[in-house]
Protein backbone atom coordinates (compact mmCIF):
# COMPACT_ATOMS: atom_id res chain seq x y z
CA UNK A 1 0.00 0.00 0.00
CA UNK A 2 1.87 3.89 -1.26
CA UNK A 3 0.60 6.46 0.46
CA UNK A 4 1.33 9.77 -0.25
CA UNK A 5 0.06 13.01 1.54
CA UNK A 6 1.01 15.77 -1.08
CA UNK A 7 3.82 17.05 -2.22
CA UNK A 8 3.34 20.73 -0.31
CA UNK A 9 2.97 18.94 3.10
CA UNK A 10 4.45 20.96 6.23
CA UNK A 11 6.32 17.40 7.11
CA UNK A 12 7.54 15.23 5.00
CA UNK A 13 6.10 11.92 4.28
CA UNK A 14 9.33 10.05 5.00
CA UNK A 15 9.17 12.16 8.66
CA UNK A 16 5.65 10.87 9.64
CA UNK A 17 6.88 7.39 8.54
CA UNK A 18 9.88 7.53 10.96
CA UNK A 19 8.14 8.98 13.69
CA UNK A 20 5.14 6.57 14.19
CA UNK A 21 7.65 3.86 13.39
CA UNK A 22 9.57 4.59 16.58
CA UNK A 23 6.45 5.31 18.40
CA UNK A 24 5.39 1.63 17.57
CA UNK A 25 8.41 -0.30 17.71
CA UNK A 26 8.90 1.22 21.69
CA UNK A 27 5.25 0.22 22.07
CA UNK A 28 5.85 -3.23 20.99
CA UNK A 29 8.97 -2.99 23.22
CA UNK A 30 7.35 -2.34 26.44
CA UNK A 31 4.11 -4.53 25.45
CA UNK A 32 6.57 -7.61 25.02
CA UNK A 33 8.27 -6.58 28.09
CA UNK A 34 5.09 -6.30 30.45
CA UNK A 35 3.25 -9.89 28.52
CA UNK A 36 5.99 -12.02 27.79
CA UNK A 37 5.92 -15.77 29.58
CA UNK A 38 9.47 -16.72 29.84
CA UNK A 39 9.45 -20.11 28.01
CA UNK A 40 5.90 -19.66 27.17
CA UNK A 41 3.79 -19.58 24.72
CA UNK A 42 4.52 -16.04 22.55
CA UNK A 43 0.74 -14.72 23.42
CA UNK A 44 2.84 -11.45 24.12
CA UNK A 45 3.53 -11.06 20.22
CA UNK A 46 0.17 -12.87 18.87
CA UNK A 47 -1.29 -10.19 20.89
CA UNK A 48 0.32 -6.80 19.22
CA UNK A 49 -0.57 -8.71 15.97
CA UNK A 50 -3.75 -8.75 16.02
CA UNK A 51 -4.12 -5.49 17.97
CA UNK A 52 -1.91 -3.67 15.33
CA UNK A 53 -4.11 -5.70 12.45
CA UNK A 54 -7.22 -4.55 14.30
CA UNK A 55 -5.55 -0.80 14.54
CA UNK A 56 -4.55 -0.70 11.00
CA UNK A 57 -7.84 -1.82 9.57
CA UNK A 58 -9.57 0.75 11.49
CA UNK A 59 -7.42 3.29 10.29
CA UNK A 60 -7.54 2.75 6.74
CA UNK A 61 -11.24 3.44 7.21
CA UNK A 62 -11.03 6.59 9.25
CA UNK A 63 -8.35 8.17 7.86
CA UNK A 64 -9.21 7.60 4.48
CA UNK A 65 -8.69 11.07 3.52
CA UNK A 66 -6.12 11.95 5.81
CA UNK A 67 -3.43 10.52 4.28
CA UNK A 68 -0.66 12.14 6.72
CA UNK A 69 -2.62 10.78 9.41
CA UNK A 70 -2.49 7.63 8.27
CA UNK A 71 1.31 7.34 7.20
CA UNK A 72 2.29 7.97 10.32
CA UNK A 73 -0.46 6.07 12.54
CA UNK A 74 -0.90 3.03 10.18
CA UNK A 75 2.62 2.90 8.08
CA UNK A 76 4.42 3.95 11.37
CA UNK A 77 3.10 2.87 14.57
CA UNK A 78 1.17 -0.30 13.20
CA UNK A 79 4.26 -1.32 11.12
CA UNK A 80 6.99 -0.75 14.02
CA UNK A 81 4.30 -2.04 16.37
CA UNK A 82 3.35 -5.41 14.83
CA UNK A 83 5.86 -8.28 14.80
CA UNK A 84 5.64 -10.52 12.12
CA UNK A 85 9.36 -11.32 11.89
CA UNK A 86 9.40 -11.81 15.91
CA UNK A 87 5.97 -14.33 15.04
CA UNK A 88 7.81 -16.20 11.78
CA UNK A 89 11.16 -16.94 13.74
CA UNK A 90 9.21 -17.86 17.12
CA UNK A 91 7.16 -20.48 14.94
CA UNK A 92 10.26 -21.65 13.26
CA UNK A 93 11.76 -22.20 16.57
CA UNK A 94 8.92 -24.14 18.06
CA UNK A 95 9.08 -26.66 14.84
CA UNK A 96 13.23 -26.93 15.58
CA UNK A 97 12.48 -27.87 19.48
CA UNK A 98 9.50 -30.24 17.88
CA UNK A 99 6.45 -28.35 19.07
CA UNK A 100 4.81 -29.31 16.00
CA UNK A 101 1.35 -28.72 17.31
CA UNK A 102 1.68 -25.58 18.83
CA UNK A 103 3.78 -24.18 16.14
CA UNK A 104 0.97 -24.59 13.77
CA UNK A 105 -1.92 -23.43 16.44
CA UNK A 106 0.34 -20.58 17.13
CA UNK A 107 0.83 -19.78 13.16
CA UNK A 108 -2.80 -20.69 11.58
CA UNK A 109 -4.18 -18.78 14.85
CA UNK A 110 -2.13 -15.60 14.45
CA UNK A 111 -3.11 -15.48 10.82
CA UNK A 112 -6.99 -15.77 11.16
CA UNK A 113 -7.02 -13.85 14.47
CA UNK A 114 -5.20 -10.65 12.67
CA UNK A 115 -7.39 -11.20 9.65
CA UNK A 116 -10.36 -10.87 12.05
CA UNK A 117 -8.99 -8.23 14.02
CA UNK A 118 -8.23 -6.13 10.72
CA UNK A 119 -11.84 -7.01 9.23
CA UNK A 120 -13.36 -5.72 12.75
CA UNK A 121 -11.13 -2.72 12.71
CA UNK A 122 -12.86 -1.99 9.25
CA UNK A 123 -16.56 -2.62 10.52
CA UNK A 124 -15.98 -0.56 13.79
CA UNK A 125 -14.01 2.79 10.52
CA UNK A 126 -17.29 2.35 9.19
CA UNK A 127 -19.48 2.74 11.70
Amino acid sequence: MFISSSENAPVPDWLLVFLGGGTGAVARYFFGRWFAAPGGFPWHTFGINVAGSFALGALVVLCKDRPAWLLLLGVGVCGGFTTFSSFSVEVLRMIEAGQYSPAFGYALGSVVAAIAGAWLGLQLGKA
